[in-house]
């Protein structure tokens, strides 16, 4: 991680009717451990949060102009703390056209990395806590509550800056605060975010793709496949990263062969494949968790009952009939049948 410049800046807003006030600061923080550690569980909270929209900047640079002063900052012609402080007084315009109350920080990162520069922007308050001081008195403090980003802004530089068409629009990473709506409404209109991917319906395409890639195999390797491009996924969603096509298809090709009883034709690279069957596919995407998780389990719950299992499972160790809506389970879990049976003699 290579952090080359983080502010922060204060906006307050304790009365609904009056206008929202901003504290700008002049230069960036030094360099050194503590903010970079600061920065570090940022990120970090941002990453495993769900509820992520993925999308662009919008063309409409007159009302949300973030873009506009970003290029200007991305070409020299506009210091760091300038850039933010514009950004600061446009998100306290958008604020003022509301009635949220709310006293938090906006910290600004740029981030160089080996793949790409970064610009994350954090919504970040302060958490109190109880203390005992030197004259044994209770006291308060108040600390920066870190972990506890729930709204925030990554944007790719590189990709936005790009020709690359598809990950031009794919260049802002949105955090939304759930239950916080007007708040979240806010930042997307200061931040100029546009054109959200529908995750669901692109995850729901390739993994039709696999589907058609996977169906003349064995069923054993037919799961066993299926299993790791969901891991290379999940994988690839931890770091906060995309699923490339190309970098699947080689860990497919990589991976341990599975013994099978029965001979087959292993398929092309899957990236070829795609290629022949599926020549409009996109060579990136961005899956969604739920969908993935779906795929390779089965689960469900109403007020009494709480099950999920292996989607392999399914027609083998656990038999569905449709007429009679009703589950057989064979090879049950021992420590299930051990409570079965523990209760079946208490019953009794």
């Amino acid at each position: 991680m290579a952090l080359t410049r983080i502010i922060a800046h204060r906006i307050e807003r304790t009365v609904p009717t009056e206008q929202a006030r901003i504290q700008t600061r002049q230069t960036c923080w030094p360099q050194d451990g503590r903010i970079e550690e600061c920065f570090r569980e940022m990120k970090q909270a941002a990453l495993k949060r769900s509820g992520k929209d993925y999308g662009r900047f919008s063309d409409d640079r007159a009302n949300h102009p973030l873009a506009s002063w970003l290029e200007e900052y991305q070409a020299e012609k506009m210091s760091f703390e300038s850039f933010t402080a514009k950004a600061m007084a446009h998100i306290k315009l958008e604020l003022d056209k509301t009635e949220v109350v709310t006293g938090a920080f906006f910290v600004f990162a740029h981030e160089k990395l080996e793949e790409a520069d970064f610009l994350h922007i954090y919504f970040v308050q302060h958490n109190s806590g109880q203390y005992i001081d030197a004259e044994l008195e209770m006291a308060e403090s108040f600390y920066l509550d870190t972990d506890g980003v729930r709204l925030a802004a990554k944007i790719n530089l590189d990709d936005w800056l790009g020709e690359d068409v598809h990950r031009k629009n794919n260049a802002v990473t949105l955090l939304r605060w759930r239950g916080e709506k007007e708040l979240s409404e806010v930042f997307e209109a200061s931040i100029g975010f546009a054109e959200k991917i529908d995750l669901t319906a692109e995850t729901e395409a390739f993994l039709e793709v696999v589907n058609e890639y996977t169906k003349e195999l064995p069923d054993v390797v037919k799961e066993y496949t299926k299993a790791q491009v969901v891991d290379y996924c999940m994988e690839q969603d931890k770091v906060g990263k995309p699923v490339v096509i190309k970098e699947l298809s080689t860990q497919l090709i990589e991976a341990p062969k599975l013994p099978t009883e029965e001979s087959y034709t292993p398929p092309p690279p899957f990236s070829e494949f795609i290629k022949q069957n599926k020549p409009l596919a996109k060579p990136e995407l961005i899956p969604d968790k739920a969908k993935l998780r779906q795929y390779v389990r089965i689960s469900g719950r109403n007020d009494f009952l709480s099950m999920s299992f292996a989607s392999s499972c399914l027609g083998d160790t656990v038999v569905y009939d449709a007429e009679s809506d009703s589950l057989t389970i064979k090879n049950i879990p021992p420590s299930l049948k051990s409570r079965l049976l523990k209760h079946v003699r208490e019953s009794d």
